[in-house]
């Protein structure tokens, strides 16, 4: 052990030079110092129970470290030789064995081999030494020394707890930041020890902060001046103590020019689960409803069996809970819509799929990465916009929801002749989204933490968990957009919280168009140019991005995004859409109630016009990531409007085309029979689309290599893991809860915008489930 060798004639030259201060310090062995100087005049390797000794002696003694760092000169060529297998003219085989003195022959390697410590640990003792030696937890610190002790006396539990650490940094010019090291190695290691005091390994993520100029810190490309570093510590280190130790072993390494932070959060190590009254409450309702779903599909299955089929109140309340009951409704093809309106099926559908597999972009290029570089080749290439513009799929959705509101509402307005009562309206609304949007809040508080391990889940999922313990109540009132974001539960919740607010203020557009056929179109026009000049105005003043460009380093936490946080999520930014969408609904009114047709010349230029503007709104996001782009308050401030206004066209464009018949190729494709399933399952997955990206980024034990295939392939996963828990969302609590709440309906009040697109009972119940839950 050539780094042994060195610490013994080190100390031994520290004992000659002050031999009295020897003789006074408690824990030096003279037995042992004796031996070191034997083995030094020898020229023999020292014993391991000896080295194990010697490491304590040399903290007693307080070696200078300069002395042992002018030592090490005198061996490398020694270690050099040893690397290649060779010491003193005896040859090694690559277990240890002395080639020479046995024929060649292999021996059976133990399960700590002594090449372990001799080979592989020499070059990190010193460092390894001096920074245990530099924790003030006493705790940490004495396990710290039995952790080196058994790196020496090769001890499998040490090794393991060495080996699951990162060492050398890979890739690291390459753009590579998380070096992870082997996270289940670490947190299943447990041995008894000595004394009978157990040690269990935690990891540790650190966080190294380089020391920049000021020029790379404007750098958004790549991943940050940081690296995500793992340490397998004793489970009786502090986080404040990681720090420390993770601080002095790069002192030796690289000098003090990285900062380093190691929170609570980044440190793990397994323990019982710990169970609170809120996790027993919430597991028993959902039991409770698993419970009740179960006995009323057999209910419905002994009904259809005996062949009963005269239905009271009470069976159909009943039955309202049967997964088969709520699973044709699902899986139904049936539309029978006589607006003409089948293709909003399709462009929820669709849309969905694609806001999915941004969301799974972007936790992907902001989780553990090999090449920081190809991600920001990914977002430069034109071909990408699509994914690029996500943005544009979620105000797809606010279109969606302002139009159905808005074509639905004044049929009724014509139905009842203006006297129409709102209020009960905007309380239905609020009944039918909250109960699925309360369910999964209290999965984020209670048990989603619980429910996996990995190197970055207690830093990801218990970050969400305690925002959502702050912040549930303002996601239940619908104002987490404008109160606590910083602590936002639920990053895409921000969307239900403007459509709300945007649903309560649209009767008055939508009454007044209804009702002033020259002061109703000039109401939503003026509110129209206001959504345009307000958020250009913010975005010149502010000198704010003129769209949510997704730079992976600026989202490792979205909800901390400066852009997501102070604008993006606004209501105020967001009215443009939604205005559009009750004009869209407005037009396709008076095109229906007056049976317009329209030309072949007005239908052509229409398609051009929108074919351009969608392509040109698509595509010209790319131009904001190209390297030679140069910010322009201007441009950002009149594209942020103008890119919404022009989608809002393209989108009224193809939803009034569709419904009139004018929608060719692309509206057989949007009224595919397929895609209607799909479209009932939209809201629930929406809503749990976070906790699969959560539970992927959590989870994740190695960095991904980015290339479009990988990133396709894990975004298309994604997008079927959330389905498939929306299924389960919708047929545990949202369809029975809506089949209930039409029941009561039927029963005590007059229906209020009750499907009056649909002519029968099974158009009508198809419309139970989440199809219009996420845009109404």
């Amino acid at each position: 052990m050539i780094k042994a060798a060195l610490l013994v004639f080190a100390c031994a030259a520290a004992a000659d030079i002050d031999l009295q201060q020897l003789n006074t310090t408690v824990l030096v062995n003279k037995e042992l110092l004796q031996k070191l100087s034997e083995t030094l005049k020898s020229n023999r390797t020292i014993d391991k129970n000896d080295l194990a000794k010697l490491n304590r002696t040399i903290q007693s003694l307080g070696v200078n470290r300069d002395l042992i760092a002018k030592f090490t000169g005198l061996v490398t060529s020694t270690e050099n030789n040893i690397a290649q297998g060779s010491v003193e003219g005896r040859a090694y085989t690559a277990y240890g064995d002395e080639i020479g003195n046995n024929e060649g022959k292999v021996r059976h390697v133990e399960e700590s081999p002594d090449y372990a410590s001799s080979v592989v640990l020499a070059s990190d003792l010193l460092s390894l030494t001096s920074a245990v030696a530099s924790v003030k937890e006493t705790a940490c610190r004495e396990q710290g020394y039995k952790f080196l002790d058994g790196l020496i006396m090769n001890r499998r539990w040490a090794l393991k707890m060495f080996d699951a650490s990162a060492k050398s940094p890979q890739g690291l010019l390459f753009g590579s930041s998380y070096h992870l090291g082997n996270f289940d190695e670490c947190v299943a290691i447990q041995d008894p020890g000595d004394n009978g005091v157990t040690i269990e390994g935690q990891y540790c993520l650190a966080t190294i902060k380089w020391r920049q100029n000021q020029k790379t810190n404007k750098t958004r490309t790549g991943r940050g001046e940081t690296l995500r570093w793992a340490v397998c510590v004793p489970s009786t280190c502090h986080a404040n103590s990681v720090e420390s130790f993770v601080s002095s072993v790069l002192a030796h390494t690289v000098g003090n020019t990285t900062g380093v932070v190691v929170s609570d959060n980044d440190c793990y190590t397994r323990r019982p689960m710990t169970i609170t009254s809120l996790d027993v409450a919430y597991l028993s309702v959902i039991l409770l409803f698993i419970t009740i779903l179960l006995f009323s599909t057999l209910f419905e299955i002994y009904i259809i069996y005996c062949g009963k089929s005269k239905e009271s109140v009470t069976q159909s309340l009943i039955i309202s809970f049967s997964i088969i009951n709520n699973m044709k409704k699902i899986i139904s093809t049936k539309q029978h819509n006589t607006l003409g309106l089948e293709c909003i099926t399709g462009i929820k559908t669709l849309g969905m799929i694609f806001i999915i597999a941004g969301h799974a972009c972007m936790f992907i290029a902001s989780g553990p990465v090999m090449d920081a570089d190809a991600w920001d080749r990914l977002v430069r290439a034109p071909a990408n916009a699509f994914m690029l513009n996500n943005t544009l799929l979620v105000d797809t959705f606010l279109m969606l929801s302002a139009f159905l509101f808005s074509r639905l509402l004044l049929i009724e307005l014509d139905k009842r002749r203006g006297k129409l009562n709102v209020i009960p309206i905007l309380v239905f609304r609020y009944i039918r989204v909250t109960p699925a949007y309360l369910v999964v809040i209290l999965f984020y508080m209670t048990w989603l933490p619980k429910i996996g391990e990995g190197p970055l889940w207690q830093d990801r999922l218990l970050l969400e968990q305690q925002r959502c313990m702050d912040s549930w109540w303002t996601n239940l009132l619908y104002i987490n957009n404008y109160v606590n974001t910083d602590k936002m539960c639920m990053f895409q919740s921000w969307y239900l919280s403007v459509d709300t607010q945007l649903f309560f203020i649209a009767p008055i557009f939508i009454y007044s168009l209804w009702k002033w056929r020259k002061f109703g179109p000039a109401l939503i026009s003026v509110a129209i140019i206001i959504s345009l000049i307000i958020p250009s105005l913010i975005t010149y003043r502010d000198k704010l991005d003129p769209t949510l460009l997704f730079y992976a380093k600026e989202f490792t936490d979205i909800i901390s995004n400066f852009y997501f946080n102070e604008a993006y999520i606004k209501t105020h930014m967001k009215m443009i859409i939604y205005f559009m969408g009750i004009l869209t609904g407005y037009i396709l009114h008076r095109i229906q109630t007056e049976n317009y047709q329209f030309s072949y010349l007005m239908k052509t230029f229409a398609w051009i016009i929108s074919v351009i503007l969608g392509s040109v709104t698509t595509f010209s996001v790319t131009i904001f990531y190209q390297e030679w782009y140069q910010y322009s308050e201007l441009e950002a401030a009149v594209y942020i409007s103008l890119h919404k206004l022009a989608w809002g066209i393209v989108n009224g464009w193809l939803i009034i085309a569709c419904a009139t018949g004018n929608g060719g190729i692309l509206g057989r494709l949007l009224t595919w029979k397929f895609l209607a399933p799909f479209s009932r399952l939209t809201f629930c997955a929406y809503l749990v689309n976070g906790i699969v990206e959560l539970y992927y980024v959590g989870e994740l034990r190695h960095p991904l290599h980015i290339t479009f295939f990988t990133v396709m392939a894990t975004g298309v996963s994604h997008v079927v893991l959330t389905f498939l828990l929306a299924l389960f969302l919708c047929l545990t609590f949202e369809s029975p809860l809506h089949g209930i709440e039409k029941i009561l309906l039927r029963m005590f009040a007059r229906p209020v915008l009750s499907d009056n697109a649909t002519r029968n009972e099974s158009a009508e119940s198809s419309r139970n489930t989440s199809q219009s839950k996420l845009d109404s």
